[in-house]
């Protein structure tokens, strides 16, 4: 049912058509309508008028025909030029370190770069607008292929360029014959992930699917125990203790 993407209709008109029900009693059996949470890509230092997000549209092709859309992406991309759509805001999980010296380590592919453009430019306006001094910024981005889904591209080149980040790793998984996703990265950095949460303070960042939050905690903890000499049990400890600290902040959806 969830992999051939039938909905509630389809199931009464065309996989148990003999089901007989009242529409009223069909509506109040519906769930309803759940709002949508998309993590504000802007800062609101730079964009202090505006609030933007990063939206994946869902528009798939069905197995028996037709096309399965996302109700809320599909909504806001059909939206007119100064058209208008019920929003709230909530206080974000993703804060900077007070201190503006230490590094941060930021994990982010696909949609899930939405926080790190947002971090980014804030760093960008403490160093250029504030004048402070920053710390390190890694930027960890992950997407099928560059010339297609490489969000934000000429942004995340231009920070590079101008020194903003610091250390830009990218896995394109279906560029090469060996897919390579971003925590596949993370693991072939371990020295410099080691230092740089050990030694120097880091915070880490991460934003995506679930499955790529669960892999990221893994490999971070493989990393502390074999390399920061922590030990399996250490490892987890640690982590656990940098999400307490609030130096690892996930925000992950299924």
């Amino acid at each position: 049912i969830v992999e051939s993407k039938v909905g509630l209709v389809d199931l009464i008109t065309s996989k148990f058509p003999s089901v007989d029900i009242p529409f009223s009693n069909f509506v109040n059996m519906c769930p309803r309508l759940q709002p949508r949470y998309y993590t504000i890509s802007s800062s609101s230092s730079v964009s202090p008028n505006t609030v933007s997000i990063t939206v994946s549209v869902l528009d798939e092709k069905m197995v028996g025909g037709g096309r399965f859309k996302g109700v809320c992406s599909n909504h806001l991309a059909n939206l007119k030029r100064n058209g208008s759509a019920r929003i709230f805001i909530r206080p974000s999980t993703f804060r900077l370190p007070q201190d503006t010296t230490r590094p941060i380590i930021l994990i982010g592919p696909g949609t899930g770069i939405a926080p790190m453009r947002a971090l980014l430019h804030e760093r960008a306006y403490q160093k250029n607008v504030l004048g402070k001094e920053i710390g390190k910024n890694v930027l960890y981005f992950g997407c099928k292929k560059r010339n297609v889904d490489y969000l934000y591209s000429n942004e995340i080149e231009a920070f590079k360029n101008d020194g903003i980040i610091s250390d830009l790793h990218l896995a394109f998984s279906r560029e090469r014959k060996q897919k390579v996703y971003v925590q596949y990265l993370l693991a072939k950095n371990k020295e410099e992930v080691c230092d740089l949460v050990l030694n120097k303070g880091a915070y880490i960042y991460v934003c995506g699917a679930t499955a790529m939050g669960q892999e990221v905690r893994d490999t971070l903890t493989v990393v502390f125990a074999t390399y920061g000499n922590m030990g399996p049990a250490g490892a987890r400890e640690f982590v656990g203790q940098l999400q307490s600290d609030r130096r690892l902040v996930q925000e992950l959806w299924a």
